[in-house]
C-alpha cells in the first residue's frame, strides 16, 4: 500500500474507533465484566461473561450473554478419567457425567450420568432422563427449569423478549477433549501465543443445553462450547483486528439481516474472522492497514458461502453451514455479499450505525464524538441486587482498581434499598447498632452518587421523624438535580458517553458519576425505609421513583407532619410540574404508573 492508502486506512480506523471505542475503552468495558464475574461466583455456581460486550464491543447490536455452570457437576470425556479422578471428586462432592457421541453430529454430545444412585438428588431427578439401560441429562429440561414469566428459551439461553439479555445455563469439563485436540498442534502464524493455548486448554470446555436440530434425540443433546477460549481469542485481537469484527457484526445487521433474516448469525463472523487471523501475520492488522484487513474480513466471508464452506474454529468436521441454504436462499444472499465487496464504502458508510453516528456529529456543536464504557455499567446494579456487601468486599477487597470500588458502592446503595430496619422510634441499643451499620452504607454509597443515596438517608429521617434534617437534605438533592445530569442505561448517547468519559478522564471513575450522573430511588423488599403513607404502592416488583419527583413527595409528607399547610401546596404544585414536564424522570410505563399513584396519594392528604 502507498502513503495515500496508509493515510486512508489510519483515518478510517480513527472514525471506527469513534463509533466502536478507543483500546482504553474497550479495556474499561472487559474489566466491568470481569469485575462482575469475581462478584457472582459462589461455591455453588460459577458465572461468565461472554457475548459482544463482554467481548469489548458496545453497538446497538451488541448482546450481554450471561453464562453459569453449577460446580456441583463435572462431565468427563471418558469413563477412565472418572475412575483417575474419583478420590478427587469425592472429595469436591461433584456428581459425574460422561460424554456419549454416539449417533450425535461433530460438536454435539450427549451427557451420561455415571452412577444412577446420584438420582436421589432432587435436582437431577428434575433434570435426567432414561432410556435402556443409561440414564442422560436431557437439555430440553435443564433450559427451561425455573423459567420465570417475563423470560422467553431461545436456542440454549433463557432470554428476554427482545433479546437484550441472555442467560445461559451449562456444565464444564475441566480438561480439553479430544475432538479439538488438532487446534492445540495445528500450523499458525505468530496468533494466538503458547500461553493463551495453555489456558485454554487448563480450563476445559463447556456443555450448552441445546442439541442439533431435527435430530432423533436432539432433546438430550448437548453443543460442546467454546465460549471461553472464544474470549480469550477475542481479547487477544489488536485493536485493528477487533474493529474489522466490529464492522462485519455492523454490515451483519445493517444490511444482511434486513434482508435475508437469521441466515447469517454473528458466530460465524467470529468463526471466519478466527480463521483468517491464524493466516495472516499478525503484525498486519494495524491501523495502516485497516481498509485492506477489512476488505479481506468481507472477501474470506463470500468464499465461505459461496462453498458453504463455514468450518468451526475448534471442531472442523462441523460445518456451520452445512444445510444452512436452500439453494435461492444462496443466490440472494451471495449477491448481497458480492455487492458489499465490490462497493464496500457505499455500503459501510450506508448502514444505520454510521449514518446515525454522522447525524449526531453534525448536531454536536463540533464536539468529537466517541463511545466509552459507560452503558456497560449498568450491568453492574443488575447484578449487584442479588450478591451482599460483605461477599462482594471480600471477593474485590484487593482490588484497588476505580471498578471495584464502584462495585462496592453500588452494593451499598442497593443494601440500603432493601435493608431491614427495626425500632426506628425507640432510641435504644438496637437503635444506634443499627444506625451505625446504615451510616456506614451511606457513608460507602455517596462515593459515587449524589442524589438518590441522599434521599434514602432523607427517607431514614422521616422514618425516625427528624423531619427538619430530612427537609435540609431535600433542598440539597433538588440543587443537585440539575438538566445536565445524565441517566445511566443500556443505550446512552454518543453526546452522553463523551462527556462521561472527559470527567472520567479528567477527575476519575467515582467522581464522574458522583457529579454527572444521576440514578432513581428504589425501594426492595421489605421496603423499612418506605414511608408508611406510601405503603399502598407496594406490589411485587421494587418502587422506583425519579430522584426529583421522590424529593417534592417526601417535602410534602414532611410538611404534612409539620402542619405545615403552605409548604404541602408549594410541594404539591413543583410535584405536579415535575410530573407534567417530564423533568429528570426516566421514560418507562411502570416508573410513571408509580409517579401518577404518588400524586393521587399526595393529593388526597392536601386537605387532611
Amino acid at each position: 500500500m502507498n502513503l495515500r492508502d496508509h493515510y486512508l486506512s489510519f483515518q478510517f480506523y480513527t472514525y471506527v474507533c469513534g463509533i466502536v471505542g478507543s483500546e482504553e475503552v474497550v479495556r474499561s468495558r472487559r474489566e466491568i465484566f470481569s469485575a462482575i464475574e469475581i462478584v457472582r461466583n459462589t461455591s455453588f455456581a460459577t458465572h461468565i461473561s461472554s457475548g459482544s460486550k463482554a467481548e469489548g464491543i458496545d453497538l446497538k447490536c451488541s448482546d450481554y450473554d450471561h453464562m453459569m455452570y453449577p460446580n456441583f457437576i463435572r462431565v468427563y470425556e471418558s469413563l477412565n478419567d472418572v475412575q483417575y479422578n474419583n478420590i478427587y471428586m469425592i472429595y469436591k462432592h461433584q456428581i459425574p457425567f460422561v460424554m456419549d457421541t454416539n449417533d450425535t453430529k461433530p460438536g454435539f454430545t450427549k451427557l451420561k450420568l455415571v452412577n444412577k444412585a446420584f438420582l436421589e438428588h432432587y435436582i437431577l431427578n428434575d433434570w435426567c432422563e432414561t432410556v435402556g439401560e443409561k440414564t442422560y441429562i436431557s437439555s430440553k429440561r435443564f433450559r427451561e427449569q425455573d423459567l420465570t414469566d417475563n423470560m422467553v428459551v431461545h436456542g440454549p439461553c433463557q432470554s428476554t423478549p427482545g433479546g437484550e439479555f441472555d442467560s445461559a445455563r451449562c456444565l464444564r469439563c475441566n480438561e480439553w477433549i479430544t475432538p479439538a485436540q488438532h487446534w492445540i498442534h495445528r500450523s499458525r502464524t505468530a496468533w494466538q501465543d503458547d500461553k493463551l493455548i495453555t489456558s485454554a486448554v487448563q480450563y476445559g470446555v463447556l456443555f450448552v443445553p441445546i442439541g442439533c436440530k431435527n435430530s432423533p434425540n436432539e432433546d438430550l443433546q448437548w453443543r460442546i462450547s467454546f465460549s471461553v477460549t472464544e474470549k480469550l481469542l477475542v481479547h487477544s485481537f489488536s485493536h485493528t483486528q477487533l474493529l474489522c469484527y466490529a464492522l462485519m457484526k455492523i454490515i451483519l445487521k445493517d444490511l444482511i439481516k434486513p434482508k435475508h433474516g437469521d441466515l447469517l448469525c454473528s458466530y460465524f463472523l467470529k468463526t471466519i474472522i478466527f480463521w483468517l487471523s491464524e493466516e495472516i501475520n499478525p503484525s498486519r492488522w494495524k491501523p495502516e492497514n485497516m481498509i485492506s484487513c477489512f476488505l479481506d474480513c468481507i472477501r474470506r466471508l463470500v468464499y465461505c458461502v459461496e462453498y458453504k464452506a463455514c468450518l468451526h474454529y475448534f471442531i472442523p468436521e462441523n460445518n456451520l453451514f452445512e444445510d444452512r441454504f436452500t439453494d435461492k436462499e444462496h443466490k440472494a444472499l451471495l449477491k448481497t455479499l458480492r455487492f458489499i465487496y465490490e462497493s464496500p464504502w457505499i455500503s459501510v458508510f450506508e448502514t444505520s450505525t454510521f449514518q446515525n453516528f454522522r447525524l449526531k456529529l453534525d448536531n454536536s456543536h463540533r464536539m468529537e464524538l466517541s463511545a466509552s464504557a459507560l452503558s456497560c455499567f449498568c450491568y453492574v446494579k443488575v447484578v449487584c441486587r442479588s450478591v451482599s456487601i460483605n461477599s462482594t468486599f471480600k471477593r474485590l477487597g484487593n482490588d484497588t482498581k476505580e471498578i471495584g470500588w464502584y462495585i462496592l458502592c453500588v452494593c451499598s446503595r442497593e443494601t440500603l434499598e432493601s435493608s431491614e430496619t427495626i425500632n426506628l422510634a425507640d432510641k435504644n441499643k438496637s437503635f444506634y447498632r443499627q444506625n451505625k451499620k446504615l451510616f456506614g452504607h451511606f457513608k460507602m454509597s455517596l462515593q459515587s452518587d449524589s442524589v438518590s443515596s441522599w434521599l434514602l438517608l432523607a427517607s431514614l429521617f422521616y422514618k425516625c421523624k427528624r423531619f427538619r434534617e430530612c427537609l435540609d437534605i431535600i433542598n440539597y438533592c433538588l440543587v443537585s438535580c440539575t438538566p445536565d445530569k445524565i441517566y445511566l442505561h443500556a443505550a446512552n448517547s454518543f453526546a452522553e458517553q463523551t462527556v462521561f468519559q472527559q470527567m472520567e478522564k479528567k477527575w476519575g471513575l467515582l467522581h464522574a458519576f458522583k457529579y454527572l450522573m444521576i440514578d432513581n430511588v428504589g425501594f426492595h423488599y421489605p421496603f423499612c425505609l418506605l414511608p408508611n403513607e406510601l405503603i399502598s404502592l407496594i406490589s411485587c416488583k421494587p418502587l422506583i421513583f425519579p430522584p426529583v419527583v421522590y424529593s417534592y413527595l417526601l417535602q410534602f409528607l414532611c410538611c404534612h407532619r409539620l402542619q405545615d399547610y403552605i409548604g404541602k401546596l408549594n410541594a404539591l404544585q413543583n410535584l405536579e410540574l415535575t410530573r407534567r414536564e417530564r423533568y429528570l424522570i426516566y421514560p418507562n410505563e411502570h416508573i410513571l404508573k408509580i409517579v401518577d399513584q404518588s400524586l393521587e396519594i399526595v393529593r388526597a392528604l392536601i386537605c387532611s
